[in-house]
């Protein structure tokens, strides 16, 4: 065997499209109306996987807890199928992980505590799960308030497959959906007809919100730096730097 076999690591996250495709897009876009934070309203976040709600919503998550709001963060998935071919032990032991750090992400980024929900559904099954997924979102929601929820057309099928729930979930209630991508600016293109510019807005960061939003990042450790040997991390580098430029896509979408 070669030193270069013995060496080799398995990629688990491939280099994308570099960072400053988006971003002529992205400064272009509209910022959001005034945030529905008045009055105590209710804000929701759904996140397919843990690190799913510090990577696309940190930042506006910071802002609203600081304005006063106790979000509720849920958290679909169990994060285990993060490092495709590690056994059951350490899947187990990665779930318990995440878990944790989920804890670590949430506290950098509400003052006032927010109670993180775990559905755990089995991580990348998402699509086999979807209409239960949809009764257990419709449980948790309040009657109103502001529902951030992961943009059916990203390219993930767990990130799809929770957008479609959450968005038949707040169908027939009082709520205000803004849905965040993840994986859009790693793999599509700014004029691919999937990205509705009429719907796309943008929320510019401060300096307070960009840091919260790195330190809660950094608390997902297990994706950032690979807990197992001959894996590279989910999050490496290149794709840590398309969410650190302090620019938060979401889409509104114009009919329910």
């Amino acid at each position: 065997m070669t030193h270069e076999m013995q060496h080799a690591v398995t990629e688990v996250t491939a280099r994308g499209l570099p960072p400053s495709l988006w971003r002529p897009k992205l400064e272009a876009a509209p910022a959001p109306r005034l945030l529905p934070i008045a009055g105590g309203r209710p804000i929701t976040v759904i996140a397919p996987h843990p690190d799913d709600e510090s990577l696309g919503t940190g930042g506006l998550l910071h802002r609203l807890s600081a304005a006063g709001c106790t979000p509720t963060v849920v958290i679909v998935t169990d994060g285990g199928a993060g490092y495709p071919g590690i056994g059951p032990t350490q899947a187990h032991e990665l779930i318990r992980t995440r878990r944790r750090e989920t804890w670590g992400a949430i506290r950098e980024l509400c003052h006032q505590g927010a109670q993180p929900i775990f559905f755990d559904i089995p991580d990348g099954t998402v699509t086999e799960h979807e209409d239960e997924l949809t009764e257990q979102i419709s449980a948790v929601l309040p009657p109103d308030g502001l529902v951030l929820a992961p943009w059916p057309d990203d390219p993930h099928p767990d990130h799809q497959a929770v957008g479609r729930a959450s968005r038949l979930a707040t169908a027939h209630a009082d709520h205000e959906l803004w849905q965040y991508p993840i994986w859009m600016r790693h793999s599509i293109q700014p004029d691919d007809p999937r990205v509705d510019d009429a719907e796309l807005t943008v929320v510019c960061l401060s300096t307070a919100e960009r840091q919260a939003k790195r330190r809660a990042v950094e608390a997902h450790v297990s994706q950032i730096r690979s807990p197992f040997p001959g894996f590279g991390p989910v999050l490496p580098d290149h794709v840590l730097e398309l969410f650190a430029d302090g620019l938060e896509p979401f889409f509104i979408p114009r009919t329910p």
